[in-house]
Parts: C-alpha cells; sequence; structure tokens
C-alpha cells in the first residue's frame, strides 16, 4: 500500500510528479502540427521534455521540424518503438536514419531537425543545459 506522502500533489510548493497535458506542435518555434503526432508537454517541469506520441506512418508526412539550434541547451532526443519506427534525423551538415529504441545527442548551438519516416511509437525530447 502507497501512502499519500510519497506522492506530492500538484498544488504544493515543489511537486516531484507532473502532468503531461497534450500540447501543439506549432507551439514550439520551427515545428508545424502534422496530424500524425501528439505532442506531451509537462509546463511547469524543471527541464524541457516533449513526448511525442507517433501513430501509424506508412509515408513521411510533410517535414514538422525545420533547421534550427538551441544555444542554451544541449538536445537528447530519444525514439522507443516496439514497430519499425525510423526517423531523419539532420545533424550540421549530415542527415541520418535513427531506428527504434535509439538515442541522438544533439549538442547545443548545432542545427537540427528531425522527421519521421515510418512506424509508430514514441519521439522523446529533452533539452539540459
Amino acid at each position: 500500500m502507497f501512502s499519500d506522502h510519497l506522492f506530492p500533489v500538484s498544488s504544493e510548493k515543489r511537486p516531484y510528479i507532473f502532468s503531461m497535458q497534450p500540447a501543439a506542435l506549432d507551439n514550439v518555434p520551427f515545428h508545424q502540427n502534422t496530424a500524425c503526432i501528439t505532442r506531451y508537454f509537462a509546463r511547469r517541469f524543471p527541464l524541457h521534455l516533449a513526448v511525442h506520441e507517433i501513430s501509424p506512418v506508412s509515408a513521411p508526412p510533410a517535414e514538422y521540424t525545420h533547421p534550427h539550434k538551441h544555444l542554451d541547451s544541449d538536445e537528447i532526443n530519444i525514439i522507443l518503438s516496439d514497430e519499425d519506427l525510423l526517423y531523419k534525423i539532420r545533424i550540421g551538415e549530415e542527415t541520418f536514419v535513427a531506428g527504434k529504441n535509439s538515442c541522438i545527442w544533439i549538442p547545443r548551438g548545432v542545427l537540427h531537425s528531425a522527421n519521421v519516416l515510418k512506424g509508430s511509437g514514441y519521439f522523446i525530447t529533452l533539452r539540459v543545459r
């Protein structure tokens, strides 16, 4: 049995558990909405964390992320899937295809973009200072 004191509610001064709510991709600079992605975001979480749920994609949608850079943070992308989720990842002048259950490191100040090619699963983005 769990005790309530182990799981503080969000009304406390320093919450430990945050609610991730659907948030439009186009709320993020250099991103636009696409039908195959539902983005979840916790506004008051202590770092940038976004979870993108990818519905089944058989053909790549229009590019939803345009090349951009973050001057104040490094970025980590994590691709998780039981299916064959594939992403096109641009880092600097190079373009890669990253598959399911992989992670990507993008140093601060480096031009990058990411776009789904096929499959379903989760694309997780963390920005760390």
